[in-house]
């Protein structure tokens, strides 16, 4: 099954990250916790809960047809996710994701469309659309990580420790030479406000007194 594919996918990817992973069977329950009955609630089907480091995951089939039954399909996901919550710490509810995998389409489908609105409703948790393709799934599949948290571009590259952003000291100085003041001044000037003692009138006549008399 897809779900199943895309599950194992995103537990490989936070492993890769180091992150603690988890499948965690009780997001996928349908029940409260603490109650014994089932929810009287619509609830999905083929729903597999995970926990991706500090990120609490429901995976989902969906079938992309029109925006009617996709927000049909998301009624449901809201009360798995409700239910999921009661298993889930408090401090990581507000990590909670849910992670549709399309596992077929309506050929007549504005599946763009479909798509944005279900990934631009964050009701009850954030949402992201995994549409693999069945040629290139792995291209499909990074494409799609890389919209989620489990995407740090950084960790490719090589740390840069001179660039130019650090090059900071004298900064000051140079800014104030290139609006009109002496080097000897502008270096003055750094130095009255670096003694500054919240004196602002025994500052600035000593301001007006470097800019005439640097030395």
């Amino acid at each position: 099954m897809i779900a199943d594919l895309l599950a194992e996918k995103l537990l490989g990817s936070a492993k890769a990250l180091d992150w603690p992973t988890s499948v965690e069977d009780s997001f996928a329950s349908r029940a409260f916790r603490g109650r014994p009955d089932a929810a009287e609630v619509s609830l999905p089907d083929g729903v597999i809960g995970l926990r991706l480091g500090p990120y609490p995951v429901l995976v989902a089939p969906v079938v992309l047809a029109s925006s009617e039954q996709m927000q049909a399909s998301l009624r449901t996901l809201h009360n798995q996710m409700v239910i999921a919550r009661s298993y889930m710490r408090a401090e990581e509810v507000i990590n909670a994701h849910i992670m549709l995998c399309v596992i077929e389409t309506e050929p007549s489908a504005d599946w763009r469309g479909v798509i944005d609105y279900a990934e631009r409703d964050e009701s009850v948790s954030r949402k992201v659309v995994w549409m693999p393709d069945a040629k290139e799934v792995e291209t499909s599949y990074r494409n799609f990580i890389a919209r989620t948290f489990l995407a740090q571009p950084w960790r490719s590259h090589a740390a840069v420790l001179d660039a130019p952003l650090d090059h900071n000291e004298g900064l000051a100085e140079r800014i104030l030479v290139r609006h009109g003041l002496s080097e000897a001044a502008a270096a003055r000037w750094v130095e009255l406000a670096e003694a500054y003692s919240n004196d602002p009138d025994g500052l600035i006549p000593q301001l007006v007194e470097a800019r005439r008399n640097p030395e």
